[in-house]
């Protein structure tokens, strides 16, 4: 079956799963100034959350807060599934990543920036390991003088996945509570030795965010 036809039916069950989801929202004040100006920020969330925060982006970023998103999607026959994915919930891609198509995505996503898009990045993505950031999204902070917003979710009930990134899918009427981290800036020119310890600081903070979260929802089950 194509991905386009299969992208409608996941479309379908993630609308209707999450429309017994409760979710809560923490977003920082000054990443809320972000969010208001529509633009003017990278969003960056590990590649265990694109199931989880799908439908937040689209309801919440893209429907609510008026936000025109666009995810980088590698170019491997998974992230075509992901790609049609997106289209259904009106998220228009840019495809590549570290291994395939970089350096054309990364020109791509200048020029969507330019016109007041919002880029997503899966730092992680688009095959590991878990939770190890690449060099991409600090990349494209660099060049663009755009801070990194980097957001988390996490369930109070879930099913655990056998891939390599543990993506957690809820259990039906599960709680779900949704982090947004404060701006994360990156100097404008970085030597080689700056960017892989500006890489290690986003690491670092995207993991306490992790386990921030991580701990919350244990305290409240």
């Amino acid at each position: 079956m194509k991905p386009f036809w299969i992208s409608i039916g996941v479309k379908l069950l993630i609308e209707f799963w999450f429309l017994f989801i409760r979710a809560k929202i923490i977003v920082p004040p000054e990443t809320e100034k972000l969010l208001a100006e529509k633009r003017g920020f990278i969003l960056a969330g590990f590649h265990n959350q694109i199931m989880s925060l799908t439908y937040h982006c689209s309801k919440y970023l893209g429907k609510k807060r008026k936000i025109k998103l666009t995810p980088l999607v590698s170019q491997s026959k998974d992230g075509e599934m992901i790609y049609q994915t997106f289209l259904r919930f009106q998220m228009y891609s840019e495809r590549g990543s570290t291994s395939k198509g970089g350096a054309a995505a990364f020109r791509a996503l200048l020029k969507r920036i330019k016109d007041g898009w919002v880029p997503i990045f899966t730092p992680d993505g688009p095959r590991g390991p878990l939770y190890k950031v690449q060099p991409g999204v600090i990349s494209l902070a660099a060049a663009t003088g755009l801070p990194i917003v980097h957001f988390f979710s996490v369930f109070d009930r879930a099913y655990q996945t056998r891939s390599w990134d543990k993506m957690r899918l809820p259990k039906f009427g599960a709680k779900q509570w949704i982090e947004y981290s404060q701006p994360f800036y990156v100097p404008r020119k970085l030597s080689e030795e700056e960017l892989e310890e500006t890489i290690g600081r986003l690491e670092r903070e995207m993991m306490q965010q992790v386990d921030r979260l991580e701990t919350l929802v244990t305290s409240k089950t």
